[in-house]
């Protein structure tokens, strides 16, 4: 099980168990408590048609981050595909099985009191290191004759704009560090120089580096969380009751997060043979200034990573935004030599914290009644009613003053502008289960299940925004919208799944054991003759060591399983044309076709599973293994193919192809020391899959997932695992060189070269855990090995000149930015067209950097190696004595430090966070541009029980 969390405020997490199995459809693991499945659903943005890698979008998260911690008492994963089987449809991925807490029979009530905070910091290794030479500007620019557009000031060739009073200004235009090279004896006017708000207002400053960077924009993270519980219960009662309140302020100014989460669970014996079980959970969740993901538009951290000024003190910015009451003084002005003082390419960035962030907030319900009645001793039956709904209001705000970018339904190029989603989730089910547990004979026993589900789910919501702008600054609604607001994107979606299921397992002499179950699914929103799928599974297992008697042996299991069970529904929307409606144009009314063409014939994804395992344990559980191996194929892919254009679509979905997993998983445990007072447990996981398309339709061979920003596109390619990343590629000699011309490299002309893929070799991890009687201590380190990312920030930062790799020495012992004239410029490794070693140095411009960027290089380089070694996680808890708690009147009171994200060990990636995305899903791995700084954490725990 691959678990991988991206750096974005509030974001979502992504949850794959052994692989992907379906190309467009969803891969995360069903989350289950109590026996009732939760939405779990994700949103990358409001505006849900936006891919990832577009402008102005957000990551608000999956639904399964509102289960509160402190209700959860175990948890299992179901990882095989016949352990999931019995939930059908929905546990194609795999299952995480939660089971709440539940009071214990006590004399009188249980109250336990947890305090914590926590403090986070900047990872520095996953954020950019600015070269210190050189600052704001493009290099040298030349006019159609191929005069410099100037006069140089250095052995750059670079220069500084001069006004009409003949003074030396900072080409503030440019959203570059190109430029001249720093010297403390020059005194230049900058962007500061021509604002008011500005205490270097009509002055020139050194021209230097600047001292606070945009490491000192982010600010200091804290977590304050603090929860209560009380519980208690008799022989025919119990409950438990907890509430919890969270809140959490980001790395960014202007972000924090609150939480209130509440919950009760109720179990009573009301007769002999009949008992009632009570859960509810209510959650009410705010959240203000997200991050925006994607290039450009409002994403800060993109701006930080590819485009900025090395002389622009981010201090300044923020002196100027708030003397002057929050308007939009950038340090990218436009032309302030010659009175253009607007910004040009971006924003304040204070302002877009304080005056473009957005809202959201989502409230839930979570809760269950259920009866069981018990006829004999081995049989009983179960009655379970459970829902899961919640509502959600987002809003996004564009204030007066901004830079025109894309926003709102239209996605136009507004410099103002206000958009709201409402929305509704409720899902019900119904359940009736009969369960059995009999000792047949001496030798059999029998245990299992049959039942009957009514799943009920509905979905509303309402896209809307302004259009044109704001009229009034500061008033966002619909109303204040320049034109007329365009037609909304309402949605309603209402689906029924109805679903029996039967589950036997036998039992021979507590060794040999057999179990199968089987499930049938029907859908209201498939064709009504034919509506159904069905899951199947079957599975033994073999406790050899009632056969072995070896004192060193304490348990040998072998087991083995075979599995056919769905990945998912179908999208209803996906079975039924639908027409698009404009905004009318004159007196008509506009609609369209959509460009994929729906097809009533679709039905889900199947997987066949197969798995083999052996577990051992030795020498009282001191040492043990767990080992499994299986393969899983998954067929009926669904995705579009072209199509007639003669039917207003030119392409269509059609279910074909299919995807293959196969995998090793091994998890060892060993205690090497145990005392009375000391004990060393070490527990180490592995796991390797292997993923291929198999196959797609006849005569398609790769399958677009996502493309993005930078040229670059993730695919599914026949023969190939899943997530081949495509671009420009180099030209290769024969013997495998890079081909260079004029001094620079040849790549190819086409963009659909493998250059990359994301699926990793392997994962794993090592937890060690130390006890030493009240105290234990203990540390995991996560690692993946391969995998490949392509990086946006260094596409962009290092053809901006930022990082500290473009301005360097080369071998001569010049600046590389230096002119040939000036001895700079660099001998790139590779051959001429005709094999003979490089040996011309870097062609006009004569700016060497320039070589490092996107201008002159294929995207292959900025593919990366994704692999990492971290030290996830750090803890150390103090149990107090039992002698003191008593005398204080406590029965339990532990102090805890806990930090998460301590230490990156190993990565490949420069300057970001290897498992940084964009938000969670197929396309969560693979691509880096514009993410946070990871986030190191430490945290103190206090908690005491009466």
């Amino acid at each position: 099980m691959q678990i991988r969390r991206n750096t974005n405020f509030g974001g979502s997490t992504n949850v794959v168990s052994r692989g992907v199995k379906n190309l467009t459809g969803n891969n995360q693991m069903l989350i289950v408590i109590d026996g009732m499945p939760i939405n779990n659903s994700n949103i990358n943005s409001s505006n849900g048609a936006q891919t990832a890698g577009a402008r102005n979008t957000y990551d608000y998260g999956n639904a399964g981050m509102d289960i509160n911690p402190d209700d959860i008492e175990t948890l299992n994963i179901l990882k095989g595909a016949a352990a999931s089987a019995l939930y059908g449809f929905q546990a194609g991925n795999g299952v995480i099985m939660i089971t709440t807490k539940k009071g214990k029979a006590q004399k009188g009530m249980g109250i336990t009191i947890s305090s914590e905070f926590g403090v986070g910091s900047v990872d520095k290794k996953t954020f950019p290191v600015y070269q210190n030479k050189y600052g704001q500007g493009y290099g040298p620019t030349y006019d159609a004759a191929g005069n410099p557009k100037g006069t140089p000031v250095g052995p750059t060739g670079a220069f500084f704009v001069i006004d009409k009073n003949g003074n030396q200004v900072v080409s503030t235009t440019d959203d570059a560090s190109y430029g001249v090279a720093f010297d403390p004896n020059l005194s230049v006017y900058t962007w500061e120089s021509y604002s008011p708000y500005s205490s270097k207002f009509g002055q020139k400053s050194p021209w230097v580096a600047a001292k606070n960077g945009p490491i000192t924009f982010f600010q200091t993270a804290q977590t304050f969380n603090n929860s209560i519980s009380f519980e208690g219960g008799s022989d025919k009662s119990n409950f438990v009751i907890n509430y919890n309140n969270y809140k959490e302020t980001g790395i960014l100014p202007n972000s924090e997060l609150k939480k209130n989460n509440a919950s009760i669970k109720f179990n009573h014996k009301l007769t002999d043979k009949l008992s009632a079980s009570v859960f509810a959970n209510y959650l009410a969740q705010t959240t203000m200034g997200r991050n925006t993901t994607g290039y450009g538009g409002d994403n800060v951290a993109g701006l930080f990573r590819q485009w900025w000024g090395t002389n622009v003190d981010i201090k300044s910015q923020k002196e100027v935004f708030q003397n002057s009451g929050g308007q939009n003084i950038s340090w990218n002005m436009a032309d302030p030599a010659n009175g253009n003082t607007n910004p040009k390419y971006w924003d304040n960035p204070y302002f877009t914290r304080y005056k473009n962030y957005q809202t959201d907030e989502r409230n839930r319900f979570i809760g269950y009644g259920q009866l069981d009645y018990k006829f004999t001793d081995w049989l009983n039956a179960t009655g379970k009613i459970s829902t899961d709904t919640y509502s959600e209001l987002r809003e996004e705000r564009k204030a007066v003053g901004s830079l025109a970018s894309t926003f709102g339904i239209n996605r136009l190029a507004v410099g103002s502008g206000y958009q709201k989603y409402t929305g509704m989730f409720s899902e019900q089910n119904y359940q009736v289960t009969l369960n059995f547990n009999k000792k047949i004979t001496e030798d059999f026993s029998l245990t299992g299940l049959v039942g009957y589900n009514a799943l009920r789910t509905r979905r509303t919501s309402t896209l809307a925004s302004t259009d044109g702008g704001l009229i009034i600054p500061g008033i966002y609604a619909l109303s204040n919208s320049v034109n007329p607001s365009p037609f909304p994107i309402e949605v309603e979606d209402n689906t029924a799944v109805n679903s029996v299921y039967a589950s036997a397992s036998v039992g021979f002499r507590d060794f040999l054991y057999l179990e199968g179950t089987v499930r049938n699914d029907a859908f209201s929103m498939l064709p009504q003759d034919d509506n159904d799928v069905n899951t199947y599974s079957v599975s033994g297992s073999y406790v050899f060591t009632k056969h072995i008697n070896a004192p060193w042996l304490t348990f040998g299991k072998l087991r083995a399983s075979y599995a056919e069970n769905p990945q998912g529904s179908i999208d209803s929307y996906a079975l039924q044309d639908v027409f698009t409606k404009f905004n009318p144009f004159g007196s008509n009314q506009l609609y369209s076709r959509p460009n994929v063409a729906n097809n009533p014939d679709l039905h889900p994804v199947k997987t066949t599973s197969k798995e083999l395992g052996l577990e051992m344990q030795f020498l009282d559980r001191r040492v043990g293994f767990d080992v499994s191996v299986y393969k899983s194929l998954s067929e009926d892919q669904i995705f579009p193919v072209d199509y007639s254009t003669a039917t207003g679509n030119s392409s269509r979905y059609v279910n074909a192809g299919s995807v293959e997993n196969k995998g090793i998983e091994v998890v060892f445990n060993v205690t090497p020391f145990k005392t009375n007072d000391f004990q060393w447990d070490i527990n180490l996981n592995w796991s390797k899959n292997e993923n291929t398309v198999v196959a797609l339709s006849p005569g398609v061979d790769v399958l677009t997932i996502g493309t993005f920003q930078g040229g670059v596109s993730i695919v599914g390619t026949k023969g190939h695992a899943y997530g081949d990343i495509l671009g420009k590629d180099y030209i290769y000699s024969a013997d495998g060189q890079k081909v260079t011309k004029n001094g620079v490299y040849l790549q190819t002309a086409t963009t659909n070269n493998v250059i990359g893929n994301v699926t990793p070799d392997w994962i794993g991890g090592i937890r060690n855990k130390f006890t030493y009687k009240q105290v234990s201590l203990g540390f995991l380190i996560d690692i993946q090995k391969g995998g490949d990312i392509f990086s946006l920030d260094q596409y962009y930062g290092q053809s901006s000149g930022l990082y500290t790799s473009t301005a360097g020495n080369n071998e001569l012992g010049n600046p590389v930015r230096n002119t040939l004239a000036n001895g700079g410029g660099v001998i790139l490794p590779g051959v001429n067209e005709d094999g003979t070693p490089n040996t011309t140095r870097t062609p006009s411009p004569e700016v060497a950097g320039s070589i490092y960027g996107y201008n002159t290089n294929p995207q292959k380089a900025f593919v990366y190696d994704a692999s990492y070694v971290k030290l996830r996680e750090v803890s150390l808890t103090y149990s107090f004595p039992k002698e003191f708690i008593t005398k204080v009147g406590l029965n339990d009171l532990r102090l805890s430090l806990v930090g998460s994200n301590l230490w990156i060990i190993s990565k490949n990636l420069p300057d970001a966070d290897p498992e940084s995305g964009i938000s969670s899903g197929n396309l969560s791995s693979g691509y880096s541009g514009g993410s946070l700084p990871t986030t190191r954490n430490i945290g103190c725990n206090l908690t005491l029980k009466f």
